[in-house]
């Protein structure tokens, strides 16, 4: 029996039970077909919207034109993430697009996803009151972390004293690791309102490094690492000790996730048409990708969407804060964190952060 039309139907049917607007391009900018969610999302029958220019579509039309010829010029792939809908479409102000060559004759498909941003702006609002009362308990915590730090500082240079060559570099590990922390601690002591750092540039490989000696040396010594760096990347726009503060919560929380005999893979990489708008409107380019992903069970469920929430924990006696300063360090270096289940199993953990040639 002839499969073709049965496949044309079932190909229409998935189609058209996509979330997302679907429209094809034309070489001219005009729009060829739409398909699933495209009328219902932007208040427009099918024989309206075909025809027009992309430029026209209601709310995103300059982004949209804009996605489509660079995506056409540069014959990649490329998404542009956070658009902001001006006027909005009924509670939909954010989408999410995405533009893919098809076929030599200068068509593009782009897919448009509505987000709503109501329940985002609140959510943020809730994690930064709740990081301004951790901010007040941190201050009356530091006095006293600060004391300790000077005597294991001390206590680490006179046994490196005593030690060879081979151990002297665990103490320098100590004492460089003590002088990180001392730096955290000042930093929580104003937590509440941190000042705005000047941006660094750093070579990424550096930190991951670092951060893998320490597991190595520590919580890790019995993990599997296997490290899949890109070495030709640029340095990225970050502060190297928040960087190594965020990555070791992120390869902690991936060990205590996966047991102690964890394997755990971390590779980097540079990744075309990743932007986002920042929230004084200007679009942000983030190629730059730290991907960890562990061997662990995955994320429950009930957890999925609120990991980054201050005082949410899925660990026994957890804090719930670790997580918390891994999305604020991120934020505030212009950059997004985001985390799923893999389909091969075990937690991913996805860091995106701008190049420093582009934040100069």
């Amino acid at each position: 029996m002839d499969q073709g039309p049965l496949a044309e139907i079932v190909a229409q049917d998935i189609l058209h039970s996509l979330s997302q607007a679907v429209f094809v391009v034309g070489a001219d900018d005009c729009i060829l077909e739409v398909y699933a969610q495209a009328e219902a999302i932007f208040e427009r029958s099918r024989e309206s919207l075909i025809g027009s220019p992309i430029n026209h579509i209601r709310g995103i039309g300059g982004e949209a034109l804009n996605i489509v010829t660079r995506s056409r010029e540069e014959n990649t792939p490329l998404n542009s993430y956070d658009v902001s809908v001006v006027p909005p479409i009924g509670d939909i102000e954010l989408m999410d697009l995405h533009a893919h060559p098809y076929g030599t004759e200068g068509v593009v498909l782009l897919t448009a996803q509505p987000r709503r941003i109501t329940a985002f702006l609140e959510k943020r609002d809730h994690m930064e009151a709740a990081a301004r009362s951790v901010g007040g308990l941190a201050s009356m915590l530091a006095h006293e972390i600060k004391n300790p730090l000077s005597g294991i500082r001390g206590a680490a240079q006179l046994m490196g004293r005593a030690l060879d060559d081979k151990n002297i570099k665990l103490t320098e590990l100590i004492c460089k690791e003590v002088d990180r922390i001392k730096g955290l601690v000042d930093e929580l002591e104003t937590f509440s309102n941190p000042s705005q750092a000047v941006l660094e540039p750093v070579n990424i490989h550096e930190v991951l490094d670092h951060v893998l000696n320490v597991a190595v040396a520590g919580f890790g010594a019995k993990c599997i690492f296997r490290p899949r760096f890109d070495p030709s990347l640029p340095p990225v726009a970050g502060l190297y000790d928040r960087l190594v503060q965020i990555f070791l919560n992120l390869i902690k929380n991936a060990v205590e996730a996966a047991g102690p005999e964890a394997d755990i893979t971390i590779s980097t990489s540079y990744r075309h048409g990743i932007w986002i708008t920042g929230r004084s409107g200007e679009r942000i380019r983030l190629p730059i990708e730290i991907a960890i992903h562990d061997s662990g069970p995955g994320i429950p469920e009930h957890l999925k969407g609120h990991l980054f929430d201050p005082f949410v924990s899925g660990k026994e006696g957890g804090t719930g804060l670790g997580l918390a300063l891994v999305a604020r360090y991120v934020s505030e270096m212009g950059g997004t964190v985001t985390c799923d289940n893999h389909p091969h199993g075990g937690a991913v953990f996805k860091i995106q952060l701008a190049l420093y040639e582009d934040a100069k």
